[in-house]
């Protein structure tokens, strides 16, 4: 699914998007940042697989149970979820491929959370990038994750197709009826254990971001968290106070 437009794809096809206007999604021909043959879907060794096709840019995978790889120009990955996005960034927007594979739906979602659910073939990325290690595994209480949801919805909800960011303390607080101080203090003591493990990258403007990467690539988040959140208010009705602990 690219925007309002859905294709079904069978073995033996391949599926190509980029700015091409010969791709089956084509993307904005005007966002020069994006490739003319950015990637491309098909099924071979009974899986299917993505490939990279651009020189220069990478492809960003993230899935339902928690996984993410940033593919490298020329590699490839085997589609292994359920339901899995594909982001491409450009000069002008992001952009967003969500591909659902049935086929997978039954199979069990108690696979190992250490091991990645997806691995590019080809010569290794940047691990800095990509942090899958089980050095970096905490025990998140459900505060931690009732929290870590709110403030991350939009990275494990399936339907978004922008690019995520994180919530504000205050807007995560709404969502979930804590107060702002509580959600932002509990963020920070998360980020700061993790740093104590010595996970990277975790301070400065993009320390959000980096946090909610590393607790999907480990599997510590992922969209059964979602169950957590109450319910959405009706428009025009608030949401009822909670314990702003």
């Amino acid at each position: 699914m690219y925007e309002t437009q859905t294709w079904r794809l069978r073995p033996g096809e391949t599926f190509t998007f980029g700015r091409a206007p010969t791709s089956s999604a084509v993307l904005p021909s005007t966002d020069r940042g994006l490739s003319r043959h950015a990637g491309s879907f098909g099924f071979r060794h009974d899986s299917w697989w993505v490939h990279n096709d651009s020189g220069s840019s990478l492809l960003y995978l993230s899935g339902d149970l928690g996984f993410r790889v940033d593919l490298p120009p020329g590699m490839q990955a085997p589609l292994q979820q359920w339901h899995i996005k594909i982001r491409l960034h450009g000069f002008l927007d992001d952009y967003t491929l969500r591909l659902r594979l049935p086929d997978l739906d039954d199979e069990s979602d108690d696979a190992e959370p250490d091991e990645p659910a997806s691995q590019a073939s080809g010569p290794p990325a940047d691990r800095e990038s990509m942090v899958t290690t089980t050095r970096y595994r905490l025990t998140l209480n459900d505060d931690d994750l009732l929290v870590l949801a709110a403030r991350f919805e939009e990275y494990l909800t399936w339907r978004h197709s922008g690019a995520p960011a994180p919530r504000s303390a205050a807007e995560a607080a709404e969502r979930i009826g804590w107060g702002s101080h509580a959600v932002a203090k509990r963020c920070e003591n998360i980020r700061m254990r993790y740093s104590r493990l010595g996970a990277p990258g975790l301070r400065g403007p993009r320390a959000l971001e980096e946090l909610v990467r590393l607790l999907t690539s480990t599997g510590a988040l992922t969209a059964e968290d979602l169950k957590r959140l109450p319910p959405r208010a009706p428009a025009g009705r608030a949401t009822p106070p909670g314990n702003p602990r």
